[in-house]
């Protein structure tokens, strides 16, 4: 790797990006209408129908963004990219002062999704660059995923916790006041990012730029190829279990103002595992790990589909440890194996995948729930975390093991 050369001044500025990258991550997930996002939608008159499409909505607006912003971030410069990302999470939240209908609320949504475009990949770029920039060592930069993973996990189990407790003393809309302030957060920080140095894609030919980095990925070494894919469609096998526990929760008589006391331990959870992550892959072994993360969703929407509040807990708990676990170890493994510049692209064409993904599967399992019902939904959800562990998972793992017989101990 090419030695940078920093002055005093660059190598100052480098290190307070770090801390800086990691509180604009826990800023931006810092949601405190979030664990109570579905019945705040209802009080608009919403059922879980319209959550779900609102849903696609969002996953189709940062779809369509997700690829030029990681694009944008590689050629201009991450700095500038997170400015304009985290100035749309400030407008969007702050829709959600005048958003009283579903139409509204799309807005909100929209505007969310085009922060969440730009800053998705382009932190984790900014933040990686950074380590390379300051000479750490390889195992530094291995943690760096789990440290803003665990950034994020952190802040959300903290604003559920915030949640709970403006519910209880007040309600809705203070707690919608609340996200409105934290949401101008991340643009204040974002300000203050310094652009780590390195080399920036070109930008005379952009079709081949597009075409270089897609054939490093899909037709490149079979590992990076079904590490990538993993990351576009197993997270999907986690995400579902996001938008149904809240009305599971209700179902079984929750009271809303506990949701963010539930909500917190279940983050908690998720930041433990994905700050372990990498211990447990180096003392269990990356097949066990990946046959952990691969098989827990399959449990868990079995044991919420048959299980009472208790179990149904329980149940949850394994959406979390697996989302933690194979995020982490996922999206280190895509990092590590990339070149820094289209780092911001790559990580975008993976949430690119995932958004893909919800989009056109997030109406069926919606038009699902009003067949089915949620017990039935949960079960199809179970087999289909079950074809994915066989289509995807089981190839990656053979894909690891090869690369172990080749003496590379990790993922």
């Amino acid at each position: 790797m090419k030695t940078i050369e920093l002055s005093n001044q660059e190598r100052l500025q480098l290190k307070a990006n770090v801390n800086k990258t990691l509180l604009l991550g826990f800023c931006g997930v810092f949601l405190v209408i979030m664990p109570v996002l579905v019945p705040f939608f209802e009080t608009r008159g919403l059922d879980l129908q319209d959550v779900f499409l609102l849903q696609a909505i969002f996953a189709a607006v940062v779809l369509l963004m997700e690829i030029p912003s990681g694009y944008l971030a590689d050629v201009l410069g991450r700095k500038q990219t997170l400015v304009v990302g985290a100035l749309f999470l400030g407008i969007g939240h702050s829709l959600l002062l005048v958003a009283d209908d579903f139409v509204s609320l799309m807005f909100f949504e929209i505007g969310l999704g085009l922060g969440v475009s730009l800053v998705s990949g382009s932190d984790l770029a900014l933040l990686y660059d950074t380590e390379i920039a300051l000479g750490r060592s390889p195992e530094r930069q291995r943690k760096v995923v789990g440290r803003l993973y665990t950034a994020h996990t952190v802040a959300e189990a903290i604003a559920s916790v915030v949640c709970s407790i403006v519910l209880l003393y007040w309600s809705y809309d203070v707690a919608v006041y609340v996200q409105v302030a934290v949401g101008w957060m991340p643009f204040l920080v974002a300000l203050s990012l310094y652009e780590p140095p390195g080399e920036r894609l070109r930008s005379e030919s952009h079709v081949r730029n597009f075409g270089m980095i897609l054939r490093r990925l899909l037709l490149g070494e079979s590992l990076l190829r079904y590490v990538f894919l993993s990351l576009c469609i197993w997270s999907l096998t986690t995400f579902y279990a996001v938008w149904l526990l809240q009305r599971l929760w209700l179902d079984q008589g929750l009271h809303v103002q506990n949701f963010g006391y539930l909500w917190a331990i279940l983050m908690l959870s998720a930041a433990v595992a994905g700050r372990s992550a990498h211990y447990a892959e180096d003392r269990i072994g990356t097949t066990a790990l990946l046959v952990i993360v691969g098989l827990l969703p399959v449990f868990g929407y079995i044991g919420l589909a048959e299980f009472s509040i208790a179990g149904g807990l329980a149940s949850a708990l394994m959406f979390f440890v697996a989302r933690g676990f194979g995020m982490v170890v996922l999206r280190e493994a895509l990092n590590r194996r990339i070149e820094s510049v289209y780092r911001a692209t790559a990580n975008s064409l993976a949430s690119f995948g995932f958004r893909g993904s919800f989009v056109i599967s997030g109406p069926m399992v919606g038009y699902t729930l009003g067949i089915w019902g949620l017990q039935g939904t949960l079960w199809m959800l179970a087999f289909a975390s079950l074809v994915i562990f066989a289509v995807l998972i089981l190839p990656l793992i053979f894909s690891v093991e090869v690369e172990t017989k080749k003496g590379v101990r990790s993922i």
